[in-house]
């Protein structure tokens, strides 16, 4: 008989994540020279310094988050998790620049998402109304939840995110236009 994880202990992992702040080079905005600036951000090298590598086209050039920086975001509602398996841990932080998107996607597992800077604009299939959220607030994506992540404003937007997915998946899927 398989037991289930408990509720809290699968809380306390993605919390932890989230608090870890880890960024994964080749995504949104992670190209090497990239992330978030501010508090716990690196100072960009000084010239000569060493290799900065090229920012993502399109993406400004923001340094990369330092190991063990904090991410913080208040979520304002309970939320339920729980996994029909075994499941991997992903923690990514992400910048998404002025007017970029993600495109439709899904993603086969949950995610937890902490804004770090900048207002990102969540928009879900079957509520199709666009939710902002702003630095230090967070939200949640239920197992396959159709969404759309977008830069609407000025300034980049730097975000956490901790998901438990499905083994061997993939981390998201191009999926329609729900709204």
């Amino acid at each position: 008989m398989r037991s289930r994880p408990s509720t809290g202990v699968v809380l306390l992992v993605l919390a932890g994540g989230l608090l870890a702040g880890c960024a994964q080079p080749g995504q949104l905005g992670h190209e090497p020279g990239a992330g978030p600036a501010g508090a716990g951000a690196q100072a960009p090298p000084e010239p000569g310094a060493g290799p900065a590598g090229p920012a993502q086209p399109g993406v400004p050039a923001v340094p990369l988050a330092q190991a063990g920086s904090d991410a913080r975001g208040e979520l304002q509602r309970p939320v339920d998790i729980s996994t029909p398996g075994p499941a991997e841990l992903l923690i990514r932080t992400e910048v998404l620049a002025p007017g970029q998107a993600t495109g439709w996607v899904r993603h086969p597992g949950t995610v937890v998402s902490a804004v770090r800077s900048g207002t990102l604009t969540v928009q879900r299939a079957g509520r199709c109304e666009p939710q902002d959220f702003g630095s230090g607030e967070a939200f949640f994506l239920g197992d396959g939840e159709p969404n759309e992540l977008r830069n609407d404003g000025r300034e980049p937007v730097v975000l956490t995110r901790s998901e438990l997915l499905a083994p061997g998946e993939p981390e998201r899927e191009p999926t329609d236009s729900r709204c």
